[in-house]
């Protein structure tokens, strides 16, 4: 009998942490799963195992990780998903340096520290996959933030895989777009943290941006055939774009000239949308 393979997904509470998981646990895997804080079932399958992991906090990972190695004993993980992370939004030059060390701690350094721990539970043919966005590839204004996190988990996953390859582990970047979750509703409001800033007419623009944004997000699912690939496909792709328009992300990602970008999105923000 075939062995079910270990998949470890961080952020599973909601969003696509929560929708992976259970698909996952559909699908034969044995899944782990990491929340803040162990308040609720979640409306996770039972069979899913929770650890307890705060992203911003070095020893809740290290202790999550002593937990989870105890757990496997013996058996190896096969899959690590980096999914768990936060976007805060704002001005970049009002925005204060606690928010942006916590923009970076979680989606940075927590997964740089979770991706040292998974390794050393790994074997040949595992697969480590980090959640990146479409955000690091295209930034939008007061997202600031996000998306240098973003770009960093671009350059992180390219390094990580040609050291990784070496030793026979796969890594894969998915790159989603807009996606229906609860991630970008956080994001509305902004104007009100920054009530006075000499940004607020424009950030009330942006709330209008980010909530058309939502209307045409695609269904939770659709990143759901790309994570089956990068798990079971013997020759996955290196990035894995989710979006309606790919073709125009990666044109305006790559050939568009910024000029240009940068007019078209600065007439949004300016007129009211």
């Amino acid at each position: 009998m075939m062995r079910k393979k270990w998949v470890l997904i961080t952020g599973v509470s909601s969003g696509i942490g929560h929708f992976l998981a259970n698909e996952l646990c559909l699908r034969g895997y044995n899944v782990l799963g990491t929340v803040r804080q162990l308040e609720n079932e979640y409306g996770l399958n039972s069979d899913i195992k929770l650890f307890i992991m705060d992203l911003s906090d070095q020893n809740s990972i290290k202790l999550a990780f002593d937990s989870i190695k105890t757990f496997l004993n013996e058996d190896k993980l096969y899959g690590l998903i980096n999914n768990a992370g936060i976007a805060v939004p704002g001005p970049l030059v009002e925005l204060s340096i606690e928010k942006f060390r916590l923009q970076m701690e979680v989606n940075v350094f927590g997964l740089f520290s979770c991706t040292q721990y998974a390794y050393k539970l790994m074997e040949t043919n595992s697969r480590i996959i980090n959640i990146g966005s479409v955000s690091g590839l295209i930034v939008s204004p007061f997202l600031g933030a996000y998306s240098i996190s973003k770009y960093s988990i671009e350059a992180f996953s390219d390094a990580l895989r040609r050291e990784l390859r070496l030793f026979g582990i796969k890594v894969i970047l998915i790159e989603p777009g807009p996606l229906k979750t609860k991630i970008w509703g956080k994001s509305i409001g902004v104007a009100a943290q920054f009530e006075g800033s000499q940004f607020s007419q424009f950030l009330n623009n942006a709330d209008h941006i980010i909530q058309k944004t939502e209307q045409q997000a695609l269904d939770i699912d659709a990143i759901l055939p790309s994570i089956l690939k990068a798990l079971e496909s013997n020759n996955p792709a290196n990035r894995y774009l989710i979006h309606k328009n790919k073709r125009l992300v990666k044109l305006i990602a790559t050939l568009f000239p910024s000029k240009w970008l940068d007019y078209l999105i600065n007439k949004n923000l300016v007129y009211k949308v």
